[in-house]
């Protein structure tokens, strides 16, 4: 009897646990199906690897949250050697920077760790390096110093442009400290 009357008591425990759990956690959110619809849009020019694509220009205007959410999971969910894919993704993205996650995300881009070589980004390359190498392997991070450098000729807050700024300048990627370099002192005029 005691036995039945311990387990019924854990039983009612847990529940009560799992209850107050479950009232706490934040309810899981599941992609509309307009963003679901951009995503999918985004995916299929990639796969058809034409950089040219207009849609790029005319399609990904003013993103919402929701969609700026699922490229940057898109962007993380790719292989480090994808680094078209990625660097468009970080194109886009720089293109809508509305919000401090919008920066931040710049910003972790920018300060990534370099790819050592197009086939294993862990591996460095048995090929002497070569300048266009170096530029096709910090891609992500070269665009995302662009798109907070255009921003700011463009009026974008100052201090958040300048952190991807700073990002890039402890960049390991030689090309990515080069172009932080080269394009610093004009971080803070606006304007061509």
């Amino acid at each position: 009897m005691k036995r039945g009357a311990w387990a019924a008591a854990i039983l009612i425990a847990a529940a009560l646990l799992g209850w107050r759990a479950a009232r706490r956690s934040p309810p899981v959110s599941v992609p509309g199906s307009a963003a679901r619809a951009t995503l999918a849009l985004l995916e299929e020019i990639l796969a058809s690897r034409d950089d040219n694509d207009p849609r790029l220009d005319r399609e990904f205007v003013a993103l919402s949250a929701e969609e700026k959410a699922l490229f940057r999971a898109a962007y993380a969910a790719r292989p480090r050697e994808r680094l078209n894919e990625r660097g468009t993704i970080v194109f886009l993205l720089g293109k809508n920077l509305t919000t401090p996650e919008d920066w931040a995300f710049l910003r972790e881009v920018a300060a990534e760790p370099p790819c050592l070589s197009l086939a294993d980004c862990a591996k460095p390359s048995a090929a002497a390096g070569e300048h266009g190498d170096a530029v096709t392997l910090a891609y992500p991070s070269l665009v995302a110093l662009r798109q907070a450098h255009r921003a700011a000729q463009e009026g974008a807050p100052a201090a958040e442009a300048r952190s991807v700024l700073e990002a890039a300048r402890t960049s390991k990627a030689p090309a990515v400290t080069r172009l932080a370099r080269a394009i610093a002192p004009g971080f803070d005029r606006k304007g061509p």
